[in-house]
């Protein structure tokens, strides 16, 4: 179960990759990258096609990472996402936000039991502050009609 405290955990972390970085500078994971970066948040590009994103290097995937990166946030479509989980259990990682449409039954099921902090059906938009417009909106109905994590 997400809460507020195992988001704000995940929101603690020095460093943040991004696995689901694309060519395509419309993805959503771009758009998520760009965001946090600019929030002053140490972000990290993971996409196996990619040698480099925005003039940094681009990881390959998450066994691949610095020994020091904890923290992943999934942007990948649900086929995908249980190897990224599978291969974030393997490397240690300690938190996983899989962003809202990244995880499906299968992934949430490997998931449960390990010891891994992680995060699903939330948009990472709506905690990372500061929260831009549209987001604070979303986060202020989300408040009103109870879905706001306790």
């Amino acid at each position: 179960m997400t809460t507020l405290e195992s988001i704000n955990l995940f929101l603690q972390q020095p460093s943040i990759a991004v696995i689901g970085i694309s060519r395509d500078k419309n993805k959503f994971g771009n758009t998520i990258y760009n965001t946090l970066k600019k929030k002053g948040i140490h972000v990290i590009p993971v996409n196996p096609h990619l040698a480099e994103f925005d003039g940094v290097k681009c990881y390959s995937n998450v066994e691949t990472l610095p020994a020091d990166v904890k923290a992943i946030l999934v942007c990948t479509p649900p086929e995908s996402t249980l190897k990224i989980a599978e291969e974030a259990v393997k490397s240690g990682i300690q938190q996983m936000w899989l962003q809202q449409g990244s995880a499906n039954d299968e992934v949430l099921k490997y998931l449960e039991g390990k010891d891994i902090n992680y995060i699903t059906d939330r948009c990472i938009m709506m905690f990372a502050e500061p929260v831009g417009s549209f987001h604070r909106f979303h986060r202020f109905l989300s408040r009103i009609t109870g879905n706001y994590p306790k």
